[in-house]
C-alpha cells in the first residue's frame, strides 16, 4: 500500500525518493544536509515530491523530518492532490494527523474529480481519518470560510458530497460519523448512480 514511484529523475533524487518511501530516517536526513535542493524535486510523471511520498506510505518520522524543512505542507502534485490527500487515501492516520497539525489546508480541491480530503477519506472509508479532517475542519479558518455544515456536505466534480461516495460501500462507521457532524442525506446530485443513495445509506446504518 502507498504511492509507488514512476519514470523519476536523476538517480540521486530517484534513492532520496525511494529511501523516503522506505521510511529510511538517517539517510533522508543525510540526503537533505549535502543536497537540500532535492526537497524541491519532484517524480517526472506524477509529479511527486518526497513530501506526498512519506504521506501516501506513512512514514512519519520522515514527514515530520521534511516537514521541518517546507515553507507550507499543500505541495500538488500532477493531478493537485495535496498530501494530506494521499494519507487521507491509504488511511495513514498519523500522517493526517501530523499535517493538520503543520497547519495543512482542507478546503483544496484536486483536479481528477475536483474531491477535497474529505472526499478521499470517504470514499475510501478510513473512518479515523474522517474524523480528523472533521475535527480539524472545525478550526477558525475553515468557519470563517465556508461554515462548517458546508464543508461536510462539500460537492467533488460529479455533484456528490462525502456522504454520497460511502452509501453503497457498506461502510455504516463512516455514514454514522458523516450523519452525526450533519451530513445531509437529502443531498441530491446529477448522477443517478448516487441519487439513490438516502436510501442505501439508511439501510447500512440499520435504520431500514
Amino acid at each position: 500500500m502507498g504511492q509507488g514511484l514512476r519514470c523519476v529523475g536523476p538517480s540521486r533524487e530517484v534513492d532520496f525518493f525511494r529511501t523516503a518511501q522506505s521510511g529510511d530516517v538517517d539517510v533522508v536526513g543525510f540526503a537533505l544536509r549535502w543536497y537540500p535542493i532535492v526537497l524541491d524535486r519532484t517524480t517526472v510523471y506524477d509529479r511527486l515530491s518526497a513530501l506526498h511520498i512519506a504521506a501516501a506510505n506513512g512514514r512519519l518520522e520522515v514527514l515530520s523530518m521534511l516537514l521541518d524543512r517546507v515553507v507550507h505542507p499543500d505541495l500538488l502534485n500532477r493531478h493537485r492532490q495535496t498530501p494530506l490527500m494521499l494519507a487521507a487515501m491509504h488511511g495513514k492516520i498519523a500522517c493526517v494527523q501530523k499535517l493538520l497539525q503543520a497547519g495543512t489546508h482542507i478546503l483544496m480541491f484536486d483536479s481528477l474529480h475536483e474531491r477535497t480530503c474529505l472526499h478521499y477519506a470517504a470514499y475510501y472509508g478510513h473512518s479515523d481519518c474522517l474524523q480528523a479532517i472533521l475535527s480539524a475542519a472545525t478550526s477558525t479558518y475553515v468557519a470563517d470560510s465556508w461554515g462548517f455544515i458546508l464543508f461536510v456536505n462539500v460537492r467533488e466534480g460529479n455533484g456528490a458530497t462525502p456522504l454520497h461516495l460511502i452509501a453503497r460501500q457498506r461502510r455504516p462507521q463512516c455514514v454514522r460519523i458523516l450523519l452525526d457532524n450533519g451530513a445531509l442525506v437529502c443531498a441530491s446530485t446529477v448522477d443517478t448512480i448516487v441519487q439513490e443513495a438516502p436510501l442505501c445509506i439508511w439501510q447500512h446504518v440499520g435504520v431500514i
